[in-house]
């Protein structure tokens, strides 16, 4: 019989990525009901993903399904429409953007209504087979009906900012439906946040900034609907499912972030390490810090500076307003080129001095919301978006 002590290493160690396509039977048991729906939308994801490209680090595409709902079983998530629901949360968005591809069609306006159109197309005909296995087999009207509000809940629409489409999970009011669809997107960016070992710095910096509007939503999920557990001193393996995912997809994001730490600390800036994470803590104790969405304070001549707007700057990239984003990197370039004089840095190493600070405060961002039991990211909430699905872009929050 295992210690105890390794027991808890079991469940506190973090997750690492399935490698091989595993077959349905091993993601679900063979004698669960829906097991025949499982292993039928298993093959239709895998028709589907046959059709697209290699992921970045060149594996098949097929295996970001297969880990969502192998996420799922590890966190003894025992729903099969929640595991139905992993297998094909992507393939509306997928089959989009294949027509797109294929069609060509630019992203302007005209071009998003036209892709409007195609997903609900796709999506009804992906309804009227859905129904039509279910009739077949017996399953209750609800179960297609409960996949489909789910999937219709976690497809992107193109005409939709990222925030926008994130917050319509958060701010269902279908307690079951919310929570499901909340299970499914945390167990998604697990597997993305993980996989990124063939971006660039700028890369993963954008892919763990995604991780962290979703991850701070979580947390004020988990605030509102599961106080009795959450800052108690209850055991890990006793945490639900949901709280499960959050802190797994909060290991893997701090993770990610630590290992960009260590790459760019490894561009020549070692002597600066200490120095720039003081800043931050000084930053941290002496103002809202990244505790709250702020502004540049132009006159400050402190390195503390650099962790003004570190949300704003990747916010702008995140919607393409590269004139925006590329001004910020640019202004903290010039302030590091002045503060840092004396060591003659190069522009690959004063890039990789600002990808250390930001990986290293969001960072600190991330254990705050995993470890702190009362605290969220203030200004980075679906409630607190403006009515165009934006953070507010004057003003502190």
């Amino acid at each position: 019989m295992p210690a105890r002590e390794y027991e808890v290493f079991t469940i506190l160690q973090h997750w690492k990525p399935c490698r091989e396509i595993l077959p349905p039977e091993v993601l679900l048991d063979s004698r669960e009901p829906l097991f025949p729906l499982f292993a039928h939308l298993y093959q239709q994801a895998k028709q589907t993903y046959a059709l697209l490209p290699k992921r970045k680090n060149g594996e098949d595409p097929f295996l970001h399904p297969i880990n969502v709902v192998l996420f799922f079983k590890k966190a003894k998530l025992h729903d099969p429409l929640t595991s139905c629901v992993g297998l094909i949360h992507d393939i509306i968005e997928e089959k989009v953007d294949l027509f797109r591809k294929a069609q060509q069609v630019p992203l302007t306006d005209e071009g998003r209504a036209l892709l409007d159109e195609e997903e609900k197309r796709i999506f009804a005909a992906f309804t009227q087979e859905l129904q039509a296995f279910c009739d077949a087999h017996g399953f209750p009207p609800t179960v297609p009906e409960q996949i489909l509000a789910t999937l219709q809940l976690l497809t992107r629409h193109k005409r939709h900012f990222y925030y926008t489409s994130i917050s319509s999970i958060f701010t269902c009011t279908d307690a079951l439906l919310k929570e499901r669809a909340i299970q499914v997107k945390l167990a998604d960016r697990i597997h993305n946040v993980l996989t990124i070992e063939n971006f660039d710095e700028h890369g993963r910096l954008y892919q763990c900034f995604k991780n962290l509007f979703i991850l701070n939503n979580a947390k004020q999920y988990l605030l509102q609907h599961l106080l009795e557990l959450v800052g108690k001193n209850t055991s890990p393996d006793h945490f639900t499912a949901t709280e499960k995912l959050f802190n797994k997809c909060c290991k893997a994001t701090y993770e990610a972030f630590l290992t960009l730490c260590h790459s760019c600390a490894a561009k020549g800036i070692q002597d600066l390490r200490s120095l720039l994470q003081l800043a931050f803590k000084k930053y941290a104790f002496e103002t809202a810090g990244l505790w709250e969405v702020t502004e540049i304070r132009e006159s400050e001549v402190h390195p503390l500076r650099l962790f003004q707007g570190v949300v704003r700057k990747y916010d702008a990239r995140l919607h393409q307003e590269w004139e925006q984003y590329e001004a910020a990197m640019a202004q903290e370039k010039a302030f590091c080129r002045k503060f840092f004089a004396d060591y003659t840095f190069s522009d690959e190493q004063l890039q990789a001095l600002l990808d250390y600070k930001d990986a290293y405060s969001l960072k600190e961002v991330v254990a705050k919301l995993l470890y702190d039991p009362q605290y969220v990211l203030g200004g980075f909430l679906c409630s607190e978006l403006s009515p165009q699905g934006r953070i507010p872009l004057t003003g502190e929050i």
